[in-house]
């Protein structure tokens, strides 16, 4: 700033940070007002949601566990049906749930163990080629 020697310096100087002053509110209102709006879009529900899946989806070792998990109720649901079918008897039925979690669970626990088994035959054998 340069030094003030008279009245009408002084009088345009607070003229000019008066006007400075008012653009910094202006922009810091707009600003916080869209910064307002985007919290007010990224809490909604559905974009709560989408942001989850979103980094779940990036996530190899929860992918990876979300696939065996349902490979297993997938193995586990079909077996139900295979063993109760469309049957009304409730041991037959108490039966089918019973083999349902066990072989979800087995299935489940398993399953990197068969897929480490086979990415290592597969190594092997690319390897004797």
């Amino acid at each position: 700033m340069q030094k003030i020697k008279s009245t009408a310096d002084l009088k345009q100087t607070i003229q000019e940070l008066e006007a400075r002053t008012k653009r910094q509110e202006t922009a810091l209102k707009e600003e916080l007002k869209s910064t307002g709006q985007s919290i007010k879009q990224s809490i909604k529900p559905g974009n709560v949601v989408k942001a989850g899946l979103r980094s779940v989806s990036n996530t190899p070792d929860i992918k990876t566990m979300a696939i065996n998990t349902f490979i297993g109720l997938a193995a586990g649901y079909l077996t139900r049906k295979i063993i109760v079918g469309k049957s009304r008897n409730i041991i037959k039925r108490t039966i089918g749930a019973a083999v349902q979690a066990g072989i979800t669970r087995f299935v489940h626990r398993k399953l990197p163990v068969l897929k480490y088994r086979v990415n290592n035959r597969t190594a092997a054998k690319k390897s004797l080629s």
